[in-house]
């Protein structure tokens, strides 16, 4: 057994000490950074700080604050006192935190003192601060406390779009692997400043962004929301040289550059959570002078699975290899038997990352995650003969219509190709006639009126008869969660079937 100390915030910190001047985190609008080591000056106040509240050793630290330096601050505290860190979505409700205060029983709470009047009383001591303060008590330097790689670092809810949010226990030594793969498929470097408005409570921006950029020796320029114009301004302030985030923000930089007529370099731009289009790819690449890379993740492995590395060519419509070091499967829907090349299938996978379960549901674990280590991820894809992963859908999204299978993503990418379509999302609504039918919603991309007639025609002369959606709703908006995807769990299904 390795006699070295495992903990995330102890390789942090030796980065600080290796270069204490260089800067770490860029403070709001980017007009100042703090350095490695204010950072770990910072980090020793904040340790000081939770353990004045009662958070020790193996306990839970909830963190419910917007991107900031002190988000990055009191998380790295937290694995500094060898407590577990527990980020909480920004954008929850107070209904929803304390349903995940209730599976975590954290010992303190970290929020803004606004977050903190509209939740109440809860049971953990809150500790409510400024996020935009780097102001804490000094306190006397101390060694990280001693963890394994085994050790639990961060409970990490799931978006529960069953319903049942649930909490991944992601350890020291799975996420380190993870950041560091990532940092080395982007060939991260201390001269890299990446922009952060990707969440640092989920697994994108606590791995990819925060946790890979330190681990680098680079520096994060957080945002606290996400606004294409600021940004932009951002990325000139800082000179930032990479992001990470969904497709539609990239959408949203592009549209916002060419608007104003000017767009910084960028060395690196990486899609999580769906292959882009072709199209918004080559749009990245002559705005922004870029390759745009596609990556694949989940909650359940602490970041990425898939990424398609600077130095390997990009294939359309796939998310990528996986990450090296790490396996991929393709498995029968219904019996799990590994399947050939090219067939459909669930994909699992197996990583130094893989949560080692699901905190207090044994059950859970046991059915997200198999004796040899693979863990099912619910999606459904095909791998090429060179390892590429190409997704087709959720497997909880598949639409059954007149017995034949139809996966949403399939249907949603001839949409988005329609002219005049900016965004579409296709979901199965009962029916009694076929058990489920098609329907789409589509979002125009200009304010011109969109014929939802015209789309249908369009999806069904390039679809099968089975595929295409029989309805389609012009809407002004889709849902979408933090981390900027389609929230397809808060489309009412109900009200579409009663305009059927």
């Amino acid at each position: 057994m390795s006699s070295r100390n495992e903990n995330l915030a102890a390789l942090v910190d030796a980065i600080c000490e290796r270069q204490p001047a260089r800067p770490a985190l860029f403070l709001r609008n980017g007009d100042a950074a703090i350095s490695y080591g204010e950072l770990a000056t910072l980090v020793d106040g904040w340790a000081a700080a939770l353990r004045g509240q009662g958070a020790d050793r193996d306990d839970r630290v909830a963190i419910w604050l917007p991107n900031s330096p002190t988000f990055v601050a009191a998380f790295l505290a937290t694995l500094r006192l060898g407590a577990i860190a527990t980020p909480l979505g920004i954008l929850l409700k107070p209904r929803e935190i304390r349903a995940r205060l209730e599976i975590a029983l954290p010992a303190v709470l970290v929020t803004t003192p606004a977050l903190a009047r509209e939740l109440g009383d809860v049971a953990p001591q809150v500790l409510a601060v400024d996020p935009t303060s780097v102001e804490v008590d000094r306190a006397p330097r101390t060694t990280p406390a001693a963890r394994t790689g085994a050790d639990v670092a961060v409970l990490v809810f799931t978006s529960g779009t069953a319903g049942d949010a649930k909490a991944a226990e992601l350890t020291h030594r799975g996420l380190t692997w993870n950041a560091q793969s990532l940092a080395d498929g982007l060939a991260m470097s201390a001269d890299d400043v990446q922009l952060a408005v990707a969440p640092l409570s989920h697994v994108l921006g606590m791995s990819g962004v925060m946790n890979a950029t330190l681990l680098s020796g680079g520096a994060i320029a957080p945002m606290d929301r996400f606004d294409a114009g600021a940004a932009l301004d951002l990325i000139r302030r800082t000179q930032a040289s990479g992001v990470m985030g969904a497709p539609p923000m990239f959408a949203a930089l592009v549209r916002e550059a060419r608007r104003v007529g000017a767009a910084p370099r960028l060395r690196f731009a990486m899609a999580g959570g769906a292959a882009s289009a072709t199209e918004l790819a080559r749009d990245v690449d002559d705005t922004f002078g870029c390759a745009l890379r596609d990556g694949y993740g989940m909650s359940e492995v602490g970041g990425g699975i898939t990424l398609t590395p600077l130095a390997t060519p990009t294939r359309a419509g796939s998310v990528g290899p996986a990450l090296p070091g790490s396996e991929l499967r393709i498995v029968d829907l219904a019996t799990g038997v590994p399947l050939p090349v090219g067939e459909r299938g669930e994909v699992v996978v197996r990583s130094a990352s893989v949560m080692r379960g699901y905190h207090g549901t044994a059950e859970a674990t046991h059915a997200g995650v198999d004796p040899d280590g693979w863990l099912s991820t619910g999606d459904v894809g095909y791998l090429d003969r060179d390892g590429y992963l190409f997704l087709v859908d959720r497997k909880k999204e598949l639409i059954i219509r007149s017995g034949y299978n139809v996966y949403p993503r399939e249907v949603e990418e001839v949409l988005s190709s329609c002219p005049g379509v900016l965004e579409a999302a296709v979901v199965g609504v009962p029916d009694d006639d076929h058990g489920e039918e098609v329907v789409a919603l589509v979002v125009p991309a200009q304010q011109d009126a969109l014929d939802p007639e015209a789309v249908k025609a369009f999806a069904r002369e390039r679809l099968a008869a089975y595929k295409y959606p029989r309805h389609v709703f012009v809407v002004t908006e889709l849902p979408k969660g933090p981390t900027g995807k389609i929230s397809k769990r808060d489309i009412d299904r109900r009200a579409l079937r009663a305009r059927l």
